[in-house]
């Protein structure tokens, strides 16, 4: 079951209002029911104390940021040849975790899960407990599935509005269609007796696919949005460096069905992160080409972002960032709150982050401009003349994910030696106004408060499950200034717009939307009853920390945050390479 503060048609309400969680038995396949989605009672909201046992909270509270945190939109092309599906055959194989899923039978659909994700923002435009508007949808990557050019322009025309050109009017050709040749390895709607059909009850829907990779229009979100670079966005398959014969074969017209006869994977995946070209030498099968599948990099990412309509101007970055080739920037919310958007990214192959010397050190110049005080690595309190500014950190990767130190010799990542976890939370800590760490990549909701081994302050890790998987949800983060002197940080999950059932539906991208989420409630391991939803506490849950510095002066008042115009920082704080 999954809390959330608001489902299907119903407006947002308070927290713990609504869930969803698993309804009748559809239908039993031979190993695994497949459930309807339904209505379920709410979980309340549940206190994480940090650092001290607080007494009771005063009535008297003020909004500082109302943000909304969407990631792992993973809007995959799921017609292109430089897909992976066929490592599916590796599922259950000891040792080849990294490598699945390599396909989802939800996937299709995506991009119309993310239209009613946005859709759903829409009415969560002001904060129940506050009365604050919603200023900001960040989403923390993976936007995209295979680092590919139509991705992009599918990601943008979603969130600025446009038309989302999943396809050009010709009928699906990909590993779902019942006619298309090898294992019976992934859901194939138009069947009525495949595997997914006779082992999980999954349903028979001739014609599905052909509309699921129908162009449709969609009007955007109606407030600023920004974003942060994933593994996704840079690398296909989210590990592998596209190498010169990779970037030909994924615009060509040879699609491949199997790995080559003898290739190994599992025990050799550095050597299809480098060369992926290899393990796609095998079985293929006339398609198409494309050139808008052609791949893309940080400059092309960030460019989408610089010319898409809607604000902040540059939706999180700058002219500076094209230049140099840099994913990471910072945006104002307010006088008293800046969030600090980061790349985690490396170019040089796997699937985990790390950050960049560079950008480690310029992190570090924008946290001391945003502290009065803060520690010295050796222990010591530096003092400034800097005026204090809660700081909001959102990134791809989350602290546990920052293990990923891999340099090519012949790698894309420009951005090297990389730094891992240990080396960048000491860091973090270091600079108490630091009070939010959003993030994504494992597809989960995890709430985990993280306090500085000194006992000097604490910040708040609030990872969000991915909108590609079950439960597909995005999620509402408040910080409150309370006149006890603690700042709370809120937090609730929030279901997408679709009906839980798809007959319900009011049009086809709902019809759409709501099919998706049923498929990956059903996926076994990865559904119902998974550990993606998190617990009550991953979810709805406030998260009382001291404030860093005294906030009562600099509030905005009762109506909500005193918000400046949504632009990125001043260019120059970008450090060159």
């Amino acid at each position: 079951m999954t809390g959330t503060v608001g489902s299907g048609p119903a407006a947002a309400g308070s927290v713990g209002e609504t869930a969803l969680g698993p309804g009748p038995v559809l239908r039993n396949g031979e190993r695994h029911p497949y459930r309807a989605v339904a209505p379920a009672p709410g979980t309340a909201r549940v206190r994480l104390d940090s650092l001290a046992p607080w007494g009771r909270r005063t009535a008297t509270s003020v909004s500082l940021a109302f943000l909304a945190h969407v990631t792992d939109l993973q809007l995959a092309d799921v017609q292109s040849p430089g897909r992976l599906e066929f490592m599916e055959e590796l599922r259950g194989h000891p040792g080849a975790a990294a490598l699945i899923p390599a396909q989802r039978a939800q996937e299709p659909m995506c991009a119309h899960a993310v239209a009613e994700a946005v859709r759903a923002v829409g009415r969560c435009l002001e904060s129940r407990d506050t009365g604050a508007p919603l200023q900001l949808v960040v989403s923390t990557g993976d936007n995209l599935d295979n680092a590919q050019a139509n991705e992009l322009e599918w990601y943008v025309a979603l969130m600025a509005g446009g038309r989302v050109a999943l396809g050009d009017g010709a009928p699906y050709d990909g590993v779902q269609h019942a006619r298309w040749p090898g294992a019976d390895l992934y859901w194939r709607p138009d069947e009525r007796n495949g595997r997914f059909q006779r082992q999980l009850g999954f349903p028979t829907l001739p014609g599905l696919l052909d509309r699921a990779v129908s162009p449709f229009d969609r009007a955007g979100l109606t407030i600023g949005w920004v974003s942060c670079y994933g593994n996704h966005d840079g690398l296909p398959f989210g590990e592998v460096v596209p190498t010169p014969a990779y970037r030909s074969l994924v615009v060509g017209g040879r699609k491949p069905l199997a790995l080559p006869q003898g290739r190994d994977v599992v025990g050799h995946e550095d050597r299809l992160y480098s060369h992926p070209e290899e393990f796609l030498a095998g079985p293929a099968r006339p398609v198409p080409p494309g050139a808008g599948r052609r791949i893309v990099d940080r400059r092309d990412f960030v460019a989408a972002h610089l010319a898409a309509s809607g604000m902040p101007a540059g939706h999180g970055y700058s002219r500076r960032n094209l230049e140099d080739g840099t994913a990471y920037g910072v945006v104002e919310l307010s006088p008293l709150v800046s969030l600090v958007l980061l790349d985690t990214t490396n170019l040089d192959g796997a699937a985990t982050g790390s950050l960049g010397v560079r950008q480690l050190r310029w992190l570090e110049e924008e946290l001391m401009a945003r502290h009065a005080r803060y520690r010295t690595p050796d222990g010591q309190t530096a003092v400034t003349a800097n005026p204090d500014r809660l700081v909001v950190l959102a990134s791809h990767h989350g602290p546990s994910s920052l293990t990923n130190l891999r340099r090519l010799e012949a790698g894309m990542e420009l951005d090297q030696p990389r730094v891992g976890r240990d080396a960048v939370v000491a860091l973090v800590h270091r600079f108490p106004n630091v009070v939010v760490w959003l993030n994504g990549h494992r597809h989960v909701h995890e709430i985990a408060v993280r306090r500085a081994p000194d006992g000097s302050g604490a910040f708040a890790d609030i990872a969000t499950c991915a909108i590609a998987d079950w439960p597909s949800q995005f999620r509402l983060v408040e910080l409150v200034a309370n006149e006890d002197g603690t700042l709370s940080v809120t937090t609730g999950v929030v279901d997408h717009a679709a009906p839980p059932v798809p007959g319900d539906a009011a049009g086809d991208v709902e019809h759409l939307a709501a099919l998706h989420r049923e498929l990956a409630a059903n996926v076994p391991g990865a559904g119902f009853g998974s550990r993606l939803e998190g617990t009550a506490a991953d979810r709805n849950a406030e998260v009382l920390l001291p404030a860093p510095f005294p906030l009562g002066g600099r509030t905005a008042g009762p109506g909500g945050p005193e918000s400046l115009p949504l632009a990125p920082a001043a260019p120059t704080r970008n450090t060159r390479p």
